[in-house]
């Protein structure tokens, strides 16, 4: 048997998995996420409430580190499964696959730990602006080995489109990380209280998962054929290179404003880590957004793939430039509603403690929904195998970001951190849309009119929902935004989802005796 058949059958007593479709898969991972989401909410109001400003910014800038570390410390590799787990299943080669590039993720792991067990004093310094910290970071880099072991797991997962058992591990680590951090936190209430509660929850997690696929993985047939070293890891370390150099720019663009705040503003390290806690408070909400945008990509990625392995380019980029509107017309529309709540959430959920939050909270909003669609549209350029070139749109928005922290960072102090990081954020998505284009992808009037709607959002509540009503009406009567296959699709499947629920609520008006 072959490992298509083991993929593609239904997990049961031979212990194969099933691939999900993609409407399932998107079924699954909204209702999950949903959960999901209001976990990790409620989990960061706590912290806000538990915690001081300084304490608050200490937790973000080590949350940025394992962030940051996690996937470079392995080299790409991990971050390649989405795009050759299909490849190699097709030519029997997946066992092969999944077996070489889990022994180089141990080595690397167990590589970087070292590291930073030698280096903690130095480490301590850069991250935090102090040695003080070095017996944190050594805690840290235990914490970095579990991060790594979950987050190659649930890729490997992703990447075999087993998204019921990627969602199960998600919701199971949100909701330990949650009881875990905060029974922790009842006693002390500092940074290594999460750090540890983060550590324990991703390590459970992810052995109830690889327990739950192991049958599956063992099910794997060997290779007819040998696969050689050369052939393999040359095509493999090229792509993964990339994907390294993009991760490594990636995560410098999402935390350079903080550890500017750190190096560059001219403050102590207690007064940046304050500024650095109100600035984490502003971004309870919006972060969620991106965290969203990334599993969506995540998700959509295999089935891109699965297209352009087939053939299909012109599907690939249809499927891209829908799912973009409607990313940002959801995220446009769900950025309304945060501005309207939050001075309920600044003012009386945190107890008017951040209110610098609140000040920022619209630039926040949307430099999220901007990165959100940049992580959408960047799947273009993964499928078209044009790997280097994912560096080009993130070197742009770092130096972007840089030369405008610089510039407003020290008259606006986190104001102008803010917004710098917007305007990097809108630099990135409008770069790698042109360069889909100039590769193959027909990018729509629509898709670059809707690009330039989360710029409302800074603008405050009245702009953001003038905008947004715009949008809809665009949307519902004209063929500017959504074309006419766009609306048609969208309508069939509206058609469809009410056909099913409507059996559902019959059944709800039948007497108790029918």
């Amino acid at each position: 048997m072959s490992e298509a058949s083991v993929i593609a059958q239904p997990q049961g007593a031979s212990g194969r998995l099933r691939a999900d479709t993609l409407a399932a898969s998107v079924a699954i991972l909204l209702v999950v996420t949903v959960v999901q989401r209001t976990i990790g909410f409620g989990r960061g109001v706590l912290f806000c409430r538990w915690m001081t400003p300084d304490e608050l910014g200490q937790w973000e800038l080590a949350y940025s580190f394992l962030m940051l570390a996690a996937p470079l410390a392995v080299l790409g590799v991990p971050g390649s499964f989405g795009r050759y787990a299909e490849h190699y299943r097709q030519r029997g080669h997946l066992r092969t696959f999944l077996r070489r590039a889990a022994a180089w993720t141990v080595v690397c792991a167990a590589a970087a730990v070292a590291l930073i067990e030698l280096a903690a004093q130095p480490l301590s310094r850069l991250i935090f602006g102090s040695e003080t910290y070095a017996d944190a970071m050594r805690g840290l880099g235990m914490c970095l080995a579990t991060i790594i072991f979950y987050h190659t797991l649930t890729t490997v997962l992703t990447a075999l489109r087993t998204y019921r058992i990627v969602s199960a591990m998600n919701f199971a680590q949100s909701l330990l990380f949650a009881a875990l951090s905060l029974g922790l936190m009842w006693r002390r209430p500092e940074m290594m209280s999460i750090v540890y509660g983060f550590s324990i929850a991703s390590l459970v997690a992810a052995v109830g998962g690889l327990a739950w696929a192991w049958p599956a993985f063992r099910a794997i047939e060997q290779p007819a054929d040998r696969l050689p070293h050369q052939e393999f890891w040359g095509k493999l370390l090229r792509f993964a290179f990339f994907v390294w150099a993009t991760n490594l720019l990636t995560h410098l663009f999402a935390i350079v404003d903080r550890y500017m705040l750190v190096h560059c503003a001219g403050m102590t390290p207690q007064e940046a880590m304050d500024q650095i806690g109100h600035y984490h408070s502003s971004r309870i909400i919006p972060l969620l957004l991106a965290s969203v945008a990334e599993m969506l990509s995540g998700l959509v990625m295999p089935h891109l793939s699965h297209d352009w392995e087939t053939g299909r380019r012109r599907e690939v980029a249809a499927r891209l430039n829908l799912a973009v509107k409607l990313t940002a017309i959801g995220m446009l529309a769900f950025g309304c509603c945060v501005l309207a709540a939050g001075p309920l959430l600044f003012h009386v959920v945190l107890e008017g403690r951040y209110d610098p939050g609140l000040q920022v909270l619209p630039w926040s909003l949307a430099a999220c929904v901007f990165y959100s669609l940049y992580l959408v549209g960047q799947n273009y350029l993964w499928c078209a195998e044009k790997t280097w070139l994912q560096t080009a749109p993130l070197l742009f928005g770092l130096a972007v970001n840089l030369a405008f922290n610089l510039m407003l960072l020290p008259a606006f102090g986190l104001y102008g951190c803010v917004v710098s990081s917007t305007l990097a954020a809108a630099a990135c998505l409008a770069s790698v849309m042109y360069l889909n284009r100039l590769h193959g992808m027909q990018v729509d009037r629509g898709t670059w009119m809707i690009a330039l709607a989360p710029l409302a959002l800074g603008g405050g509540l009245s702009a953001a929902s003038v905008v947004c009503c715009l949008v809809v009406a665009l949307c519902a009567a004209t063929n500017c935004i959504l074309n006419a296959h766009e609306r048609s699709q969208m309508k069939n499947l509206a058609i469809q989802y009410l056909d099913r629920l409507a059996p559902v609520f019959r059944r709800r008006r039948l007497p108790a005796g029918g």
